[in-house]
Formats: C-alpha cells, structure tokens, sequence
C-alpha cells in the first residue's frame, strides 16, 4: 500500500496543477473566513466549519478526478491489476493518498485559527472536535468521488458527476430543499446528509449516530470500488 500511496503523492506534490488545487483551496478558505470574521466582528471557528462542505463540493472532485479516470485513459489499470497486489490495496493505497493530500489542504487553515486561539477565546475542543468532523466529512466525500471516478475514463465527466453528487447531498439539509419538497421527505432526507452529521462537530460533539454515518459511507464507497475492479479481472 505504501508504494500506491507514495506513487500518488509524488504525482500531486510533483505536479504544478497539484500545487495549485491546494493553495487555491487554502487561499479562498482563509479568504472567506477571514472576512467572515471582520464583517461579523464575531470571533468563531463555526464560521470556518460552516463555509468549508461548499469548498470541498470543488475542491474534492477537482482533486480526486484524475485517480481512475487517468489510470484508465493511459490503460495502466491493466498493469496495476496484474501486480501481485490486491484491488483493496490498490483502492486503500489512492484514498489514503488523497485524505494526506486533503490533510495537508485543511492543515494551511490553520495560520488564522492559531493566530485567534492565542489572542482570543476559541475554544479546544471546539477547534479540535470541529476539525475532526471535517476530516471525517472530506473522508466520506473523497471515497464517493473516487467510485464515480473509477466508473468513467474522462476527467471532466468524473469531475461534475462528483460535483453534482456532493451538491446534492449538501442541499438537502438546506432550507432551500425546505421549501421545495414537503416537511416529511425532508424529515426523512435529513439523515443522508453529511452536513447534518457534520453540524455536531462543529459544536463540539462528537456523537455515536454521526461518526458511524461517515465511516458507513466512506466504507461502503470504497467497497463498491474495490467490487468494481474485481469484476475486471
């Protein structure tokens, strides 16, 4: 699995568009947050919590496009297959890959959070309880993008089908959706949503119900697609 994931991180921190993707990502975080916190004049990690899921609805897909789509558009999924490595660790080997890659990205968040822990009263638990939520939601997003990525050979396609699919599941905690479809279908749509599970990190709570959604959906993307390339054997 090592060899997986440093081939994957050497082409992302050896590539300018990997760099790129990352500081941009960064760039607008801490843009946005920033501003956030001068125009409300209200100090808090929510705000950065808050802005983050609409972030990654781009940044993941933008991310993990290539992961699949690349391996088969150059045909070096045939040679990966043939490896005397399993499909869990070729599936394992990319995630983990891009959740580094992701860890880094949230990690060049953190300059203004430190700056406003030191000189003001944000609180540890929130700050770290928070960015667990957001390791865990990027994890699920990630596993989903790579599924749809290893079901097309084009990038681009990859990209928006992702994009669509994690906008998608964001919106439908929103009160937009509330006003569109009746209060029971929301009710009940609620609880598929990351950003609903997400909500109680950003308070501070880690509960049982929303740690067992992320790591059920993540686990069950990443099933799929090991499925998925064992049925090309």
């Amino acid at each position: 699995m090592k060899t997986v994931i440093k081939k994957e991180l050497d082409f992302y921190l050896n590539n300018p568009i990997g760099y790129i993707v990352v500081v941009l990502f960064a760039i607008f975080v801490n843009f946005f947050y920033i501003k956030d916190v001068f125009v409300s004049s209200v100090v808090s990690i929510k705000s950065l919590f808050n802005i983050l899921p609409w972030f990654l609805m781009i940044f993941i897909p933008a991310l993990s496009m290539r992961i699949f789509t690349e391996e088969k558009r150059l045909n070096t999924i045939e040679v990966l297959l043939t490896l005397p490595i399993t499909e869990k660790t070729i599936v394992l080997g990319k995630f983990f890959a891009l959740l580094i890659l992701y860890g880094i990205s949230l990690a060049l968040t953190l300059g203004f959070v430190i700056f406003l822990f030191i000189f003001s009263k944000l609180s540890l638990i929130e700050v770290l309880v928070g960015y667990l939520g957001e390791i865990l939601f990027g994890a699920s997003l990630i596993s989903l993008s790579i599924y749809i990525s290893n079901k097309t050979k084009n990038q681009l396609i990859a990209f928006f089908i992702s994009l669509l699919s994690i906008f998608f599941l964001i919106v439908i905690s929103s009160e937009f959706m509330g006003s569109v479809l009746p209060r029971i279908v929301i009710d009940n749509l609620i609880y598929f949503s990351p950003v609903y599970h997400l909500q109680n990190f950003i308070n501070g709570v880690i509960t049982l119900k929303s740690l067992v959604y992320f790591l059920s959906v993540t686990l069950l993307f990443l099933f799929l697609t090991i499925n998925d390339l064992k049925k090309r054997d």
